[in-house]
């Protein structure tokens, strides 16, 4: 009975452990962070601090300062748009 019970806890933290962190240096869309894991309270911080607050981080740009967390920083809204450039590339307002 035990092992029937700890099989879904060790499934959920095991997928916990396979959401990515942003890679050092490159650029992200917000929308890409959140697709990649669970950026929602660090896009809010970063536009925090950045003076944006209650803006919708989906087409604002970030730099991923890398860490253990995956640490980003605000760098620009992007008003047309921001573009996911794929996997290994910075994405880029339109």
């Amino acid at each position: 009975m035990k092992f029937f019970i700890a099989t879904p806890v060790i499934a959920m933290l095991a997928a916990g452990a396979l959401a990515k962190n942003c890679v050092e240096g490159l650029n992200y869309c917000g929308s890409s962070l959140l697709k990649k894991g669970d950026y929602l309270e660090q896009i809010d911080q970063a536009l925090a601090v950045a003076g944006r607050a209650g803006w919708d981080g989906d087409d604002v740009l970030f730099k991923c300062l890398g860490g253990r967390s995956g640490s980003i920083s605000f760098i620009q809204g992007c008003v047309g748009g921001c573009k996911d450039n794929g996997s290994g590339r910075s994405d880029t307002c339109l």
